[in-house]
């Protein structure tokens, strides 16, 4: 079937598209098209849903760059023109870079909240935390779980108050440095396929707790977003509940792919509510 669609799409595109590689389980291919006179980028699901995030994305965000879907079988594809594009190195992030990438993600939410069709979970958050401790299937992973959930249960009906007041923001659902690229024109972000409805906080857990974990940097970050968009910093109960939330999503990504790229975060997020110390802390 792989061969099938590379051929069938290179048919299609008039182009000589190769495998570049795999990245959690979405085959990427590039290559020249003669059709669009162009260099395409690929990206080729199993998941209709991320599928379809992508998509709505990319038609919205940066629609000068889409090309089109095709349905082969159970692969969704999206085509894209390929750019220039230069990662950026966390080598390199000061208070300036910072602020930067804090405007970066609020244009994003600005650019595509009320626009695009994402996924829209209505689930309350007990009920979403009862839902991935059930999926858990390593041990070791559940037994951790459930051991930091028994300080947070009797916390969740606050929580969960808080959270139905907080503003909802289409999210990009894996902000990132390594989703944040430069052009000539400034930066960009890419890989919408975790786009889903949320709020403002949950896009800045994993960037907050993994690279930028310093007061300023975090300071000027938000000074960024605020520039273009309000921001309520949740109260402890609800930072703590998203980020256990994000600790579980981490674990079953863990146990559904044999590459561990999160390491150690999710031990290590859970660690820090065992501590009482929220995440966000500026």
């Amino acid at each position: 079937m792989e061969n099938m669609l590379i051929d069938f799409l290179n048919d299609s595109y008039q182009a000589d598209l190769e495998i570049i590689h795999d990245v959690a389980g979405n085959q990427h291919l590039a290559g020249y098209s003669t059709y669009h006179q162009t260099n395409l980028f690929v990206k080729i699901f199993k998941d209709q849903a991320m599928f379809y995030a992508e998509q709505h994305v990319d038609q919205v965000y940066c629609p000068d760059i889409f090309i089109g879907t095709v349905i082969f079988g159970d692969n969704y594809v999206v085509v894209l023109k390929d750019r220039q594009l230069t990662e950026v190195e966390l080598s390199e992030m000061n208070e300036q870079r910072s602020y930067l990438y804090g405007r970066l993600l609020a244009k994003f939410h600005q650019k595509v909240t009320g626009k695009v069709a994402v996924p829209v979970n209505s689930d309350s958050l007990t009920q979403q935390i009862k839902f991935k401790l059930a999926a858990l299937t390593d041990p070791v992973h559940q037994q951790q779980a459930k051991e930091v959930y028994s300080l947070l249960e009797a916390d969740l009906p606050a929580a969960q108050r808080e959270y139905q007041k907080l503003k909802k923001v289409v999210l990009h659902g894996d902000f990132s440095l390594r989703n944040i690229m430069h052009q000539q024109q400034g930066y960009v972000l890419l890989d919408f396929e975790r786009a889903h409805l949320g709020c403002q906080y949950e896009d800045f857990i994993k960037f907050f707790f993994t690279e930028v974990t310093d007061k300023k940097l975090r300071q000027s970050f938000i000074a960024g977003y605020q520039s273009l968009l309000e921001f309520e910093i949740p109260q402890k109960a609800c930072q703590q509940t998203l980020l256990y939330l994000t600790a579980l999503d981490i674990y079953l990504f863990h146990e559904s792919h044999t590459e561990k790229k999160f390491g150690e975060i999710a031990d290590q997020m859970l660690a820090t509510i065992s501590s009482g110390v929220p995440v966000l802390e500026i």
